[in-house]
């Protein structure tokens, strides 16, 4: 019984101290603002899967879903007939949370071009203008217990 609770504490010990997962810098200077999140993937991580299609009541055309290195996982929506159902998202295993937020606030810089005018909520789970006037993207973020899902949608 001794060795089975022994066991048990490394395990749950190994889990808690697994390795995060750190983003890689965003390269604002040369990455387009169309598909920015799918462009940044391809300069920086190994594709390791072709792009798989969204089909969505039918409609063939619904955006594609990719896996990469690193354990992330790439989505681009196109079915527009539903709040937050249009843009890119990516899930990423095991995230290290600081370099989230830093990709997230590097990668509106893109769609701002240098004006930042988005806010931090209190839990840090969404990125957004200040008013509907001032360009920049929404991004809101959704973390369970293995992974952070970051939903991306342009607002310029």
């Amino acid at each position: 019984m001794k060795n089975v609770l022994i066991i048990l504490c490394l395990s749950v010990f190994s889990m808690s101290t697994a390795q995060k997962n750190i983003l890689k810098p965003f390269d604002v200077e040369n990455t387009p603002t169309k598909n920015p999140v799918y462009h940044y993937l391809l300069g920086n991580y190994k594709a390791t899967s072709e792009q798989r299609q969204n089909a969505k009541n039918g409609v063939l055309d619904c955006g594609y879903t990719q896996t990469f290195s690193s354990d992330i996982t790439y989505e681009k929506r196109n079915c527009g007939d539903a709040p937050l159902a249009t843009g890119e998202v990516l899930t990423i295993k095991n995230p290290d949370i600081d370099s989230v937020i830093i990709w997230v606030e590097t990668l509106n810089i893109l769609y701002t071009k240098g004006q930042d005018n988005n806010v931090w909520n209190f839990e840090q789970t969404r990125y957004m203008p200040l008013s509907n006037n001032t360009p920049g993207a929404y991004f809101e973020i959704y973390k369970d217990l293995e992974s952070t899902t970051i939903l991306v949608m342009s607002g310029c």
